[in-house]
């Protein structure tokens, strides 16, 4: 299992917040796992503006990896 965090970016006001965590029970590597992870990231935490974007950290290994709309 692997655990992502859920991040909201507002570039007007130049703020990074955390909304929540997703947890991927995924036994197996699949093609786009995390990009699969941030589709559902942006269904369960929508963004208000179109001048905010999410991204998500993969929290489950040494290697994170950062992913997002940007």
């Amino acid at each position: 299992m692997r655990t992502y965090t859920v991040y909201h970016v507002d570039y007007l006001k130049n703020k990074t917040v955390k909304i929540g965590k997703l947890l991927d029970r995924r036994e197996g590597e699949r093609f786009n796992n995390a990009e699969d992870m941030l589709r559902l990231a942006k269904i369960k935490y929508p963004t208000s503006s179109n001048n905010s974007h999410i991204f998500i950290l993969r929290e489950s290994s040494n290697q994170n990896i950062l992913l997002g709309d940007v």
